[in-house]
């Protein structure tokens, strides 16, 4: 795949009679923050084919399913250890409120010969809060905000790619690209659910999304701001997925 972009109680089984492990206990554990009978779902990303084997002997040792595609239905995306890469499934998992795990995870598990708490593998502070937001029932990513994608884009994401992140994380998608003098833009009322209060992105909503790579770079890329509408490049929407949270646009 291309480059772009549970505080956790006893594990269930270990009192209640049923064996740690069983599909019913994993079950249980996905529940603790999930959908009432929730399977457990795998999704790898970026792993290497001896990390492959050893994610499918884990997924046969626990009865789990592995999927080879994100959907609505996947719980876990297991990555590579270090530097998380922004591949589409990593980002997608973090909207999503997936549980994105180191694969160290996975080895510990086998190790083990039972399922472990996820909790001390998660692979980094944005899926730790994509999955809280989703626990906590809150609101998406984008929600409250306006994208208008410029041009073309170079490389990856591709603009298929970019639109269904944004609608993955709340966003609108603009037919138009907005003006910032326009009456309907300077009265609009909507507000960023996860801007930082006091930023700039809690005074404005509407992004003209362009890619920088793009030559000649499109006028959208000369100017940062005006008024409630801010130019951004596409990698701050990668950046954002990643961390989940909305940071400051960058300078062009």
């Amino acid at each position: 795949m291309r480059e772009i972009f549970r505080s956790f109680p006893d594990v269930p089984g270990s009192g209640d009679g049923s064996p740690v492990g069983s599909p019913d206990s994993l079950r249980a554990v996905a529940n603790l923050c999930g959908k009432p009978d929730e399977q457990i779902i795998l999704l790898a990303s970026r792993l290497s084919r001896h990390q492959q084997k050893q994610l499918a002997k884990l997924v046969r040792l626990l009865g789990m399913k592995q999927v080879e595609t994100f959907s609505s239905s996947v719980s876990h995306v297991v990555v590579q250890d270090g530097t998380t890469p922004t591949t589409l499934p990593i980002l997608q998992g973090v909207l999503a409120g997936c549980w994105v795990l180191r694969h160290s995870w996975v080895e510990a598990c086998l190790q083990a010969g039972k399922w472990l708490p996820e909790t001390e593998y998660e692979a980094g502070d944005g899926p730790r809060r994509g999955r809280v937001n989703k626990c906590n029932l809150l609101p998406p990513l984008f929600d409250g905000c306006f994208f208008f994608p410029l041009g073309s884009l170079v490389g990856s994401p591709s603009k298929p790619e970019l639109l269904s992140l944004l609608q993955a994380g709340g966003g609108q998608l603009l037919r138009r690209q907005p003006k910032p003098d326009s009456d309907v833009t300077q009265t609009m009322s909507a507000a960023a659910y996860h801007a930082a209060p006091g930023s700039d992105q809690a005074l404005c909503t509407q992004y003209i999304l362009y890619d920088p790579r793009a030559k000649p770079p499109p006028p959208a890329a000369l100017v940062r701001h005006r008024g409630k509408v801010w130019s951004a490049p596409i990698r701050w929407v990668v950046d954002c997925i990643a961390a989940f949270r909305l940071l400051p646009v960058p300078e062009a």
